[in-house]
């Protein structure tokens, strides 16, 4: 005789169907509302002044927006630094597209590996390469916190315009991710599970 014991409780199993059971959408907009803004503290306008994260919630559907909006124009009226709000998925898109060009620049490289290896002198040129490489091939892995932590540990300030956006690197900001990530044995196996 076969006994059968259930692995779930059924209080925990109708819970969990009753959830999957919901809209999609509804379930993309719990998780939208917590995605943080990735550029937080380190954004500002060509005039210097910070561009605040800000959101909106559209009241029909319940879709939330997710800004950056110059300080200037929230403190005194809208329009005065000549900045539109910029889409908070459009601009971190693009800071993020221009890290990943520089971190494959070959000439950053060149220049980065001696002072990567003062720093650390178990590291080699290939070693750099393959950290940069790693960090590029399970980005987007990562958990939106880690994502953040990472590109304010790189990036020391975005400053944006109406027509450019200029990315200022930290200056020992790769050297210390490239040592975090030669020293993590988990990204490594993460990435050849992901090969």
């Amino acid at each position: 005789m076969v006994v059968a014991h259930r692995i779930v409780d059924q209080a925990s199993w109708d819970s969990v169907h009753a959830i999957l059971a919901t809209n999609g959408r509804s379930r993309d907009n719990a998780t939208r509302a917590t995605t943080p803004f990735l550029l937080k503290g380190i954004v500002f306008g060509h005039d210097g002044r910070a561009l605040t994260p800000w959101h909106s919630t559209k009241k029909t559907t319940g879709k939330r927006y997710r800004y950056y909006l110059p300080m200037r124009d929230i403190k005194e009226h809208a329009g005065a630094c000549g900045l539109p709000r910029m889409p908070a998925a459009e601009l971190e898109s693009a800071v993020l597209d221009q890290l990943r060009n520089i971190l494959r620049a070959p000439n950053l490289l060149s220049d980065l590996v001696p002072q990567a290896i003062k720093l650390d002198p178990t590291l080699d040129e290939a070693k750099v390469t393959v950290a940069m490489t790693r960090l590029d091939a399970i980005w987007d892995q990562l958990f939106p916190v880690e994502q953040t932590r990472i590109v304010k540990m790189l990036i020391e300030k975005v400053i944006v315009s109406a027509n450019d956006l200029e990315v200022r690197l930290r200056a020992n900001g790769i050297e210390q991710l490239i040592r975090e990530l030669q020293a993590n044995p988990a990204s490594k196996k993460h990435e050849e599970a992901i090969a």
